[in-house]
């Protein structure tokens, strides 16, 4: 059982033409960066927002716009015992990725434990850890 990158997300800017000095927020949540930018160019209306585009002419840009400015790994709890069946949850955050990884690994301890002892204690221990698990078996 470990963690692996499954995916990338990209990082989104805020950048703004006329105020230069100004350092938008970086994230990596869309709709929270749709309301930063929104919220930015709030500030100062474009010149041009009403005006008719004249055809041939280059699309005027706006001051205040997003840029791309990189990707973030995304990760996966991938489990070798339970294989394709098994589908963990993924996320940008590395240390839930590890909490993750231990909630999966307390499911196969319990199970272990049911097939040993075999005892009602230990069928509630393995389905309190399976609750626990935030990934699922798919079959």
């Amino acid at each position: 059982m470990y963690g692996r990158i499954v995916d990338s997300t990209p990082l989104y800017h805020v950048v703004c033409d006329r105020c230069p000095q100004w350092l938008g927020p970086v994230t990596a949540n869309f709709e929270e960066h749709v309301r930063d930018l929104r919220k930015h160019r709030a500030q100062h209306p474009e010149p041009f927002a009403g005006a008719r585009l004249i055809p041939g002419s280059p699309a005027r840009r706006r001051a205040t716009r997003s840029v791309e400015v990189g990707r973030v790994p995304v990760y996966g709890v991938i489990c070798d015992e339970c294989g394709p069946h098994y589908v963990g949850v993924v996320g940008t955050d590395r240390e839930q990725l590890s909490r993750n990884i231990a909630l999966h690994v307390a499911v196969h301890e319990a199970h272990n434990r049911v097939v040993t002892e075999g005892s009602m204690e230990a069928v509630r221990a393995h389905q309190a850890a399976v609750e626990a698990d935030p990934g699922r078996l798919i079959r």
